[in-house]
């Protein structure tokens, strides 16, 4: 029987990249990332100018937005397979939101976030104020920000799809799962309160609950594999339909 051990550990090691690069998206990306990671928008400083001033650090921000986008993106390629074997409706939801989706969402973040720092340096070029320049920054600024509840929404949907069907076969733990369904409650949560403008202020702390199962979670995949009876079981149930 295929133990699908490969798959296992590009899956893992994946999700762990993922998380890497989105830690050092918001350490390296500056005082801008920071603000929309915890839910604190910069009210009354000079936007454009603070872009201009952080340029280097916002584009190496967006370098390793896109590098978690393209790492979570081809981690459920490895996946597909297996979950497939459980639902196919499961598995097309995890591709479609946690692949497809969520992917493209880190590709228009990214190009935001380009765009943010081309306009922040041609303001600066041009050595005058510019109202309507600051205008549009601020725009760019608020839409980056409402960019992260949307990207939020397709990755807890594709995520559900996929803690669902682990749940199901018990290829991992059922306490990891479990772990995994009870976080996107309140990372939902955050997600919706920050679209709304309702931001208490706890976002960062609603979505730690189930940042540490991905890391987890994307340990044991790499280290432990799947459950190898649960993987004969969920093939002989296939087999026989």
């Amino acid at each position: 029987m295929k133990t699908y051990r490969m798959n296992a550990v590009m899956a893992g090691t994946l999700y762990l990249l993922g998380t890497v690069f989105g830690v050092l998206s918001v350490i390296i990306g500056g005082e801008v990332f920071t603000s929309i990671t915890t839910s604190k928008p910069l009210i009354g400083v000079d936007m454009l100018s603070l872009v201009a001033a952080n340029s280097s650090k916002l584009t190496a921000g967006a370098f390793f937005i896109i590098m978690m986008g393209i790492s979570l993106v081809a981690m459920t390629v490895f996946l597909y397979p297996l979950i497939r074997k459980d639902s196919k409706e499961l598995a097309t939801g995890m591709l479609l939101f946690r692949g497809a989706l969520e992917g493209t969402g880190y590709i228009l973040s990214t190009l935001t976030i380009l765009a943010f720092v081309v306009l922040g340096n041609e303001y600066i070029a041009m050595k005058a104020v510019s109202v309507d320049l600051q205008s549009i920054g601020n725009a760019l600024y608020k839409l980056i920000d409402l960019m992260s509840p949307v990207n939020s929404l397709m990755f807890l949907i594709g995520a559900t799809c996929l803690y669902v069907s682990f749940y199901r076969t018990r290829l991992i733990p059922r306490w990891l799962t479990i772990w995994g369904l009870i976080g996107v409650i309140p990372y939902f949560a955050y997600a919706f309160l920050h679209f709304f403008h309702l931001d208490t202020g706890y976002g960062f702390y609603l979505q730690m609950v189930l940042a540490p199962q991905e890391l987890v979670m994307g340990a044991w995949l790499v280290f432990k594999g799947f459950n190898q009876a649960a993987l004969k079981e969920l093939m002989t149930d296939k087999s026989d339909e």
